[in-house]
């Protein structure tokens, strides 16, 4: 069971993933979206994609701690050790990377007030982006109407 649950959650990351890049492709330059609109649309990556290699993050913060100081000044706190690699990941999608717990780790069972705070969560991520894949829906319409709509200046 556990190794569907992991299966389906890396799809569900995979998905997600490609969504994000999807939208990210579609959103408008900033000088034509209005503050609302700004703010719910999906996070950018921290820094440009380019600057987000090993070795140009090393020479901007020289050792991870920095790195991760900087980061969470961005986006509030993250793991408590990270490495390298979820520094490069961070930078690239604009937020810490989801925690990981494997069923073997977790000694005992979920209780109902950490199973009602966990679905809380979830439903609140998915409210917001779902949220965010409302308004640039919005954003692609009123686009679609403007192509369609002549534009008589006389």
């Amino acid at each position: 069971m556990a190794k569907s649950d992991a299966d389906l959650y890396r799809t569900i990351g995979e998905q997600n993933a490609h969504v994000r890049q999807m939208v990210d492709e579609l959103v408008p330059p900033d000088n034509q979206t209005t503050d609302t609109q700004r703010d719910l649309l999906p996070t950018a990556g921290l820094l440009p994609e380019p600057e987000c290699e090993q070795a140009l993050l090393k020479r901007r913060f020289g050792k991870v701690a920095e790195a991760q100081a900087w980061i969470e000044e961005q986006i509030g706190p993250g793991p408590k050790r990270p490495s390298w690699a979820v520094i490069i990941q961070t930078c690239k999608t604009g937020s810490w990377p989801a925690k990981t717990t494997r069923a073997a780790a977790r000694s005992k069972a979920l209780t109902a007030e950490e199973l009602d705070a966990s679905l809380i969560s979830l439903e609140q991520r998915l409210d917001q982006r779902l949220k965010r894949m409302e308004a640039m829906l919005l954003l692609l319409a009123d686009e679609h109407k403007a192509m369609l709509s002549p534009s008589d200046v006389r």
